[in-house]
């Protein structure tokens, strides 16, 4: 483990610390939504807990990125083969609603995705109007 990450820790628990105070003196609440941790609060603990939290998610980052910088590949490059480039295209189409949010590697795919698209948002029209009308 690196310093982020060991800072990271410290500040996760100093968090959990706080949380945890203002929850026994009843100035923190918590509750799971699904599967998601609610918490919420109104004084200086759920405030420091808070900023602790997101202190050890930073730090905890920062120390993904450095232990992934630190790590050094040795690789013997003349005993492998060239690698072949290979080249991947690709494209999609997001309808939030009726509006369609069109992606593609390149424009000529992002053209076929839009005209996909907008025949797409023309049949659920129709669908919806003949079977709702």
């Amino acid at each position: 483990m690196n310093k982020f990450q060991i800072l990271s820790l410290f500040c996760f628990i100093l968090g959990f610390i706080f949380f945890s105070l203002g929850f026994l003196q009843g100035d923190v609440e918590a509750g799971v939504l699904i599967v998601f941790p609610i918490i919420g609060g109104s004084s200086i603990y759920a405030f420091l807990g808070t900023i602790f939290f997101f202190m050890a998610i930073i730090l905890f980052m920062f120390g993904f990125i450095s232990s992934l910088k630190s790590e050094e590949l040795d690789y013997d490059y003349e005993e492998r083969p060239p690698e072949k480039k290979a080249s991947v295209k690709g494209g999609g189409v997001v309808l939030i609603g009726p509006i369609p949010i069109v992606f593609g590697s390149n424009w000529k795919i992002s053209f076929v995705m839009l005209i996909i698209a907008i025949i797409l948002v023309i049949v659920v029209f129709f669908v919806f109007r003949m079977f709702l009308f």
